[in-house]
């Protein structure tokens, strides 16, 4: 039943409210803010679960997403 109701409406809305604030996080990143700035900025009570989050959905740490934008920025 769950597994019909989530193919009928999509991702639940946790899934949906945390790609939004990762979404968010992405701008004030490549504002220069810091890492733990940012994760308090979009809603995550730490900033260990803020990193966890974003590497679970994009595969790299925020650190490393700047820097790989910083470099492709500069290429």
């Amino acid at each position: 039943m769950r597994r019909a109701f989530r193919a009928e409406t999509g991702p639940a809305f946790s899934e949906r409210r945390t790609r939004l604030r990762l979404s968010h996080s992405l701008q004030l990143l490549a504002a220069g803010h810091m890492v733990s700035t940012v994760a308090a900025r979009v809603g995550f009570v730490s900033t260990n679960g803020y990193i966890l989050a974003f590497r679970r959905y994009s595969g790299e740490t925020p650190g490393a997403c700047v820097k790989g934008s910083a470099t492709r920025t500069a290429a």
